[in-house]
This record gives structure tokens, C-alpha cells and sequence, in this order.
């Protein structure tokens, strides 16, 4: 160690740059232990200080917060706010996503094999009217069941006149319910009795209006019978499926109307019906899921598309503050509250619900009456006064310790 501090003292003598650069290294180094260590959480004062994600998250009281006293209190007055109780209208908010109505999809399927000669819906997406040709296929079984209705037709023409008639009749019908069954119409069907040409290459059509959700072929490959070809869906309705608690399911019933937003539409509001409630729970029965039906007008929206959806509940008195003066900082939804008594403020963190317009409904940690500070748009208030409300909203929020909500 001598000789150590020894060869720090010669450098020291020696170079007349070394002291300034230790000092530098050791500014550096608490600059850093005071950014990570000391400083709990990256605030500025040009930074929002709003983060309205985070709700319904309960937390504990520390005796240990010291009372916020400044210098212009009086300048103040105009923002505090009183917590009172008043008639609210609480919202269940549920994420969910969009998909296509069931009764309103179609799977493409034949009951007899063949070869893809053409396809002309060879996209997924594409928009499909009801009768437009899908694709169409050369089928060695269809040619031979036409050549057997066409001989099938001759002997019943044969016949007709004869006591064997029933008998012709009944297997000339047979092979025609065989190519109506298998997608052949009355048109087709009096081509081959009159011009006695065989259909080889049948074109199958769509049977509703929308769109191919998936396509299952390629030109020129062979399809077997009861093989998937296309998923067909018609999105003029759509279906969003939510988990609700159990505990808001009396307030849920089939017809209740629901609002709905979505991100690529920031300032439109969609409505929906609560159209089925499944019977059955889910997470050890806490959650129930529910079921809304969405009219698609111009088809505005997207399959697959995640939205939030916002179910009113009744009107009833609730203990309420004023949303602009809850701080969201992290997990933890913090306010001011004034004592008359010490002239200082002091920070407690709050329980609250779903916001409901400018108030937030309170469950726990408030009492009627109480003042809170006005923490959003202080534009009379002195800077310094600002930033010491900021840094003390910040430090102590860390000394807040959560707990975990009563079962």
C-alpha cells in the first residue's frame, strides 16, 4: 500500500493535470450513484407527469412522508378541489377482438373430385358477391355421372310410352337429383338434354356476399371430395368476444347496448349489442365471457382488430375526486390533501374505479369533505413552488409501500 500511495504522490507531483482529472473521474462517479441510487425515478419538470393506464391498484399508506410546506400557499387556494359524493355512472371496461360471425361464414367444399382448371377468386381478402364464379374444375366422376343421366334420359324417352316407364322414370331422376346434389342447375342440365354436351369444366360459385377469409388451392392441383377450399365470411356483422368479472354479470344482459373504440379510429365511437353470455367461467371462476354483436356499416372495421369496449353500469352515489388531481405515478394513484391545520399538504396514495368524465369513483382512501390539490395546469403558480409539488409527488410515492387488496 506505501508503495502505492507513493506513486500516486509522485504523479501528482509530476503531472499538474492529475488532481483536475481525479476530481472530474469522482464528480462523474456520484453524479451517477446520485442518478441510480439516490434519485429514484427519471423526472423532469418538462415531462409529463400523467400516466392514466394504470387503475384499479390498491395501496398502503407509509407514516414516514413528510408534509409538503411552500412559501405561496395562498396562491393555491383556487385549485383545491373538494372530495364529495355525488351520482356517477361507473363504466366496465373489457379488451377484446373482433372476428366474423359465425352464421355468416361459409366453408367451400364438393362432393366430387377433379382437377383446378382455373381460379378466379385467387386471393385472400378479395371481395365475393353471391353467385360470382370461385374457380372452376375438369372432373373425370361429373363427366361420367353426365353420361349417365344423358343415357338414363334417352331410355326413360325410349320408354316413356311402354309399361317400363316407372321404372326408366325412376333412374332418369335419380341421376338428375345426382348432378343437382353434386352443384349442376336446371340450366346446365336442359344444355345436356337438348345440345348433348357435357360439362367439362364446372364452374362453382359463391353462395353469399363477403369475403375469402382463407383459400386452400392452386391451379391445376386435384381436389378430393369433402376436401376445404375456401372459408367464405360475410363481415356486414362482426363478433367481439370480452371477459367480464363476476361480479359486474348483473349488471350484463343479452341487448345491453355497448360502445366501442378502436385504435385506427381515435375519435369514432362504434356501438354493439351484448348478444350471448357464455355459461361456463374462466380463471377459477372469476371471469365470464360475453359475446357482442357488431353491426359493420361500409365495412369500417377490420377482422382481427383489438378494441376496448365500455359497458355502462347504473347510476348511483358514489365518493368521487377530481380526475386533474390524481397523479398516476408507476402503480400508484397518488394525491395532495390539505391540512388546515399545519397549513402544509401531504401525500396518500388512493384506491379508485374506472373514470367516470372529470371524476374518479374512490373505493378506499378518502373521506368526504377532504381538499385535494388541483395537480394539472398550475399556470398561477410560482416555478419553484412546481417543481418542489413534482419532486415531492415523486419521492414520495417511493416510500408508499403497496399491499395486496383484502379476498
Amino acid at each position: 500500500m506505501k508503495k502505492f500511495f507513493n506513486a500516486v504522490k509522485k504523479a501528482a507531483l509530476n503531472n499538474k493535470f492529475f488532481i483536475p482529472v481525479i476530481l472530474f473521474i469522482a464528480v462523474v462517479i456520484f453524479l451517477i450513484i446520485y442518478r441510480f441510487f439516490i434519485l429514484p425515478v427519471n423526472f423532469y419538470y418538462n415531462k409529463e407527469l400523467y400516466n392514466l393506464s394504470n387503475y384499479n391498484i390498491r395501496i398502503g399508506v407509509s407514516k414516514k412522508i413528510r408534509l409538503l410546506r411552500l412559501s405561496h400557499i395562498k396562491k393555491l387556494k383556487p385549485y383545491f378541489r373538494t372530495v364529495k359524493t355525488i351520482k356517477v355512472s361507473p363504466r366496465i371496461r373489457a379488451r377484446g377482438r373482433t372476428t366474423f360471425a359465425t352464421p355468416l361464414a361459409r366453408t367451400i367444399s364438393l362432393k366430387f373430385g377433379g382437377y383446378i382448371s382455373k381460379i378466379y377468386a385467387d386471393k385472400t381478402g378479395i371481395k365475393v358477391r353471391k353467385g360470382m364464379p370461385l374457380f372452376s374444375l375438369y372432373s373425370p366422376s361429373l363427366i361420367d355421372a353426365e353420361n349417365d343421366y344423358n343415357l338414363a334420359y334417352k331410355n326413360y324417352q325410349r320408354l316413356k310410352n311402354t309399361s317400363f316407364k316407372s321404372e326408366a322414370e325412376t333412374i332418369y331422376l335419380s341421376a338428375e337429383k345426382k348432378l343437382l346434389f353434386w352443384g349442376i342447375n336446371k340450366k346446365q342440365l336442359k344444355k345436356i338434354k337438348k345440345d348433348k354436351k357435357f360439362i367439362k369444366h364446372i364452374s362453382i360459385y359463391s353462395p353469399i356476399n363477403g369475403i375469402v377469409v382463407k383459400k386452400f388451392i392452386t391451379q391445376g392441383s386435384y381436389i378430393k371430395p369433402s376436401k376445404r377450399l375456401y372459408e367464405l365470411a360475410n363481415i356486414s356483422k362482426l363478433w367481439m368476444k370480452i371477459f367480464i368479472n363476476v361480479r359486474d354479470l348483473k349488471f350484463i344482459n343479452i341487448g345491453k347496448q355497448v360502445s366501442l373504440r378502436f385504435a385506427y379510429y381515435k375519435k369514432r365511437i362504434f356501438h354493439g349489442t351484448i348478444s350471448y353470455v357464455y355459461p361456463y367461467t374462466y380463471k377459477n371462476g372469476k371471469f365470464i365471457k360475453v359475446r357482442i354483436s357488431i353491426a359493420n356499416t361500409k365495412h369500417a372495421l377490420k377482422i382481427n382488430s383489438y378494441g376496448d369496449a365500455y359497458i355502462k353500469m347504473p347510476f348511483t352515489e358514489r365518493l368521487v375526486v377530481p380526475a386533474s388531481s390524481v397523479a398516476h405515478i408507476g402503480y400508484k394513484d397518488v394525491v395532495l390533501i390539505y391540512d388546515k391545520n399545519k397549513n402544509a399538504f401531504k401525500a396518500k396514495s388512493i384506491l379508485i374505479g374506472a373514470r367516470d368524465g372529470n371524476y374518479y369513483p374512490v373505493i378506499e382512501g378518502l373521506k368526504p369533505k377532504e381538499i385535494v390539490l388541483k395537480l394539472k395546469n398550475l399556470s398561477k403558480t410560482n416555478i419553484n413552488d412546481l417543481r418542489k409539488i413534482n419532486h415531492y409527488l415523486i419521492l414520495s410515492s417511493v416510500k408508499i409501500n403497496s399491499f395486496k387488496p383484502q379476498k
